[in-house]
């Protein structure tokens, strides 16, 4: 038995092969049987490829959480020697399954395990590797009071109400406003008379950036 190239293929004399222990690549296998009983030496020969296992490794970010409001797609970053086979998700995310590139801009937010599976080949299993991915929409900050003006006679607090699908963030004004940073609650009696800017601030989460909404309101 000889083989070419010479090393790297763990071959016996009877032409059994171990490919645990030999090196990838492509080999050819001559067995020559020698000359006998007046008959000439023969030789027959085939080829043998060893393949290493393929990897299926990726991530989409150390922080892998993107908004709708996103213009570009996001593209994985495969492991090292990871291949890109094919990507699939749940339905609701956007993805090219043969880049595995994710568009947030037309996907359903939720939270979704992106599957990049590589096909069986050179005698290896099929391997598959998976990621997570969050999809967030934008969130609004928008309130109001139910009055532009309260007096300072008033003794109830006057708590704004959210805009539809708003959030509560941080609420902030200027110097003589009492003002709950948390509910963004007025207190009218201890303020200073004078019209104001109240703001809420959500900040930025799940890939999307930080929004505003303001409300003016007279003490």
């Amino acid at each position: 038995i000889t083989v070419n190239p010479a090393t790297g293929l763990t071959i016996d004399a009877t032409g059994a092969i171990t490919p645990s222990t030999s090196t990838p690549g492509t080999y050819f296998v001559t067995n020559t049987v020698a000359a006998s009983g007046g008959c000439a030496a023969v030789t027959g020969g085939t080829t043998v490829t060893i393949a290493a296992p393929a990897t299926a490794g990726f991530g989409y970010g150390s922080a892998p959480a993107y908004c709708t409001s996103a213009t570009s797609a996001v593209a994985p970053t495969l492991a090292t020697g990871a291949t890109a086979g094919t990507f699939s998700s749940a339905t609701g995310l956007t993805l090219n399954a043969a880049t595995g590139a994710i568009t947030p801009s037309s996907s359903t937010p939720g939270t979704y395990t992106v599957t990049n599976t590589v096909a069986a080949a050179g005698g290896c299993a099929a391997v598959t590797s998976t990621a997570t991915v969050t999809i967030t929409a934008p969130q609004t900050a928008g309130f109001s009071y139910g009055a532009t003006a309260y007096c300072t006679s008033a003794t109830a607090a006057a708590v704004p109400t959210l805009a539809t699908g708003a959030t509560a963030g941080t609420f902030s004004s200027t110097t003589g406003l009492t003002l709950n940073a948390t509910t963004g609650a007025i207190t009218p009696s201890t303020s200073t008379p004078g019209t104001y800017t109240v703001t809420n601030t959500i900040a930025a989460a799940g890939g999307c950036a930080a929004v505003t909404g303001t409300a003016t309101v007279t003490i």
